[in-house]
């Protein structure tokens, strides 16, 4: 188990190196200057996290087969993938939001996978004891777009700090269905 849990650190280390903010680069695409006038881009207004706007399935991806997957159903049950090029981190649980705008997902389950598709959601997890995502947050709809904003506080795996496992700030995309 503890090698598990060895490995997968070392994993996340190595996610949290090789994506784009850990090599400090802007995860946002330069476009060049059109001629034509463009509209003014709509204003970006922070919306509060609450559990009616952040139901979904939400996902940021990198090229090379690295990003991040949160489902998070109307249930409460959350679902959170970590891609790592050629294999998955999963954590199953349920969240909650309070008052200060804060996402925490308490983790019951939670699975390395050899692959990046086809993964099984159902089967080869183990249960999890003292872990949970901390995160703070907020939503901004822009141009009928949604994006969810999370900013890890405290990533606890086995009562152990992990933290490491996410960027200092992530940016999902609403993901349709």
């Amino acid at each position: 188990m503890r090698k598990f849990f060895a490995s997968m650190l070392y994993t996340l280390l190595i996610l949290y190196i090789l994506t784009p903010s850990g090599l400090g680069i802007d995860q946002k695409k330069q476009t060049a200057p059109s001629k034509q006038s463009e509209p003014e881009p709509a204003e970006e207004v922070k919306i509060p996290l609450s559990f009616k706007n952040v139901i979904g399935n939400w996902s940021l991806k990198y090229s090379g087969n690295y990003g991040y997957y949160f489902s998070l159903s109307k249930n409460y049950r959350a679902i959170v993938i970590i891609y790592l090029n050629t294999q998955s981190l999963i954590f199953k649980g349920v969240y909650t939001i309070d008052e200060k705008n804060t996402l925490k997902i308490n983790i019951s389950e939670l699975k390395d996978e050899p692959r990046v598709t086809g993964i099984n959601l159902y089967a080869g997890f183990v249960k999890a004891k003292s872990s949970y995502f901390l995160f703070d947050g907020y939503k901004i709809k822009k141009n009928n777009k949604d994006n969810l904003y999370l900013e890890p506080r405290s990533i606890i795996i086995d009562g152990n700090n992990s933290e490491g496992y996410f960027e200092p700030s992530i940016k999902l995309t609403k993901a349709s269905r």
